[in-house]
């Protein structure tokens, strides 16, 4: 497969990259192919309007198959040229995970980490601040837009997928620094009934 994601690399093919989840459904990912390791494959997204949307790093084991070229792909490479997007190597490393999600966390300001064995319908957005060989610590920010107050620890090795340098994650990003002193998450250190116990 790897020497395939190579030959898509020299040509600037698109490749159909399809993944089975953790529900026993297999499903396809339309990508161009930036760097891989014997563990991992870094893949810049091509999304349904046919533009660059961001970066996935897959676990090699969890490829069930890929088509090269992918379906329609002069269209999709025709208009990736008219609309001058190119891909991109976001040059961060493969070699270990820990340092790769300090990398991304550094370089893109956000990072969306997939645990789907353990939360198959969920996801968690931040910023990394401690990585090992077993742990993470994560600083979150919500749908809001807002960080949380506290950091969350995670097993490194309970991760699946790895997204980042998205639109989301942008619109993420625009809305949190606009925010300036709400940039967080409002205290639940109130009195129960609202009022100030000063009265």
């Amino acid at each position: 497969m790897l020497i395939e994601l190579e030959k898509a690399r020299t040509r600037n093919n698109v490749v159909r990259i399809f993944v089975k989840n953790w529900t026993g459904q297999i499903a396809g990912l339309t990508v161009l192919f930036v760097d891989a390791n014997e563990e991992m494959v870094l893949l810049q997204i091509v999304d349904d309007s046919v533009r660059l949307n961001g970066y996935q790093v897959l676990f090699l084991e969890d490829i069930s198959d890929f088509a090269h070229p992918a379906p329609f792909n002069d269209f999709q490479k025709k208009v990736l040229a008219l609309r001058d997007e190119k891909v991109v190597d976001p040059e961060v490393e493969l070699l270990d995970l820990a340092v790769l999600l300090i990398d991304i966390s550094e370089e893109f300001g956000l990072v969306t980490l997939h645990r789907e064995e353990i939360e198959p319908d969920s996801c968690e957005i931040g910023r990394v601040i401690r990585a090992d060989a077993v742990t993470y610590e994560l600083e979150e920010i919500g749908s809001d837009a807002r960080w949380f107050d506290d950091t969350f620890e995670y097993d490194l090795y309970d991760i699946t997928r790895i997204e980042f340098g998205g639109a989301y994650e942008e619109a993420l990003l625009l809305a949190n620094d606009a925010m300036g002193d709400d940039a967080y998450e409002l205290s639940d250190d109130y009195p129960d009934d609202g009022i100030a116990d000063d009265e």
